[in-house]
C-alpha cells in the first residue's frame, strides 16, 4: 500500500492483509464469528472457532491472526497464527523472530498454559496470505486429531 506521499506504508498494508485474511476465514466452517481489532487499523484478527469440527474436544477455540507486511513492499512479512482452546491447549505457526528457535519460521506449543512451549522449525509452501491461511488451517486440523 501506498501512503500518500507516494512511499510505502506499512500499516496500511498488514491491515489491508488482515482485511482479506478476516474475510477469508469466515468462509471456514469452524469459524463462528470473526472481528479485526482494534476497528479501523486491524493489528489483529481473532476468530471464534467451534473445536469440533476441527477434531478436537474442546469446548471453544480461537485462531488469532497477526501480520506486520514489512517496512517494504517487497520484504518478507512477519506473522503469527496462533490457536488456543478451553482445555489448555494453545499452539501457532510463526514467521518471526524468537528468541527459543533458530529460524523465523516456526511451529509452537504447549498442552496447557503451565507447560514451556515446544518448538520446532517449519517451512510454508507461501507467504501469500490467503494460501498461508488454508494451509495453516490443514496444518491445525491435523495436530488436533493427531493429539
Amino acid at each position: 500500500m501506498f501512503a500518500f506521499d507516494g512511499g510505502y506504508d506499512s500499516g496500511q498494508a498488514s491491515h489491508t492483509v488482515l482485511l482479506e485474511l478476516r474475510g477469508t476465514i469466515e468462509r471456514h466452517p469452524a469459524v463462528q464469528h470473526a472481528s479485526g481489532e482494534p476497528p479501523g487499523q486491524f493489528i489483529r484478527v481473532v476468530a471464534t472457532l467451534d473445536p469440533a469440527i476441527l477434531g478436537s474436544n474442546a469446548d471453544e477455540g480461537t485462531l488469532t491472526l497477526r501480520w506486520y507486511a514489512g517496512e517494504a513492499a517487497d520484504a518478507d512479512p512477519e506473522f503469527a497464527l496462533h490457536y488456543s482452546e478451553s482445555s489448555g491447549f494453545d499452539c501457532g505457526w510463526h514467521h518471526e523472530p524468537n528468541p527459543h528457535i533458530d529460524r523465523r519460521a516456526h511451529y509452537q506449543a504447549r498442552l496447557s498454559a503451565d507447560d514451556e512451549y515446544e518448538y520446532e522449525a517449519v517451512s510454508f509452501d507461501s507467504f501469500q496470505p490467503v494460501p498461508l491461511l488454508w494451509g495453516i488451517l490443514d496444518r491445525l486440523e491435523t495436530r488436533l486429531t493427531e493429539r
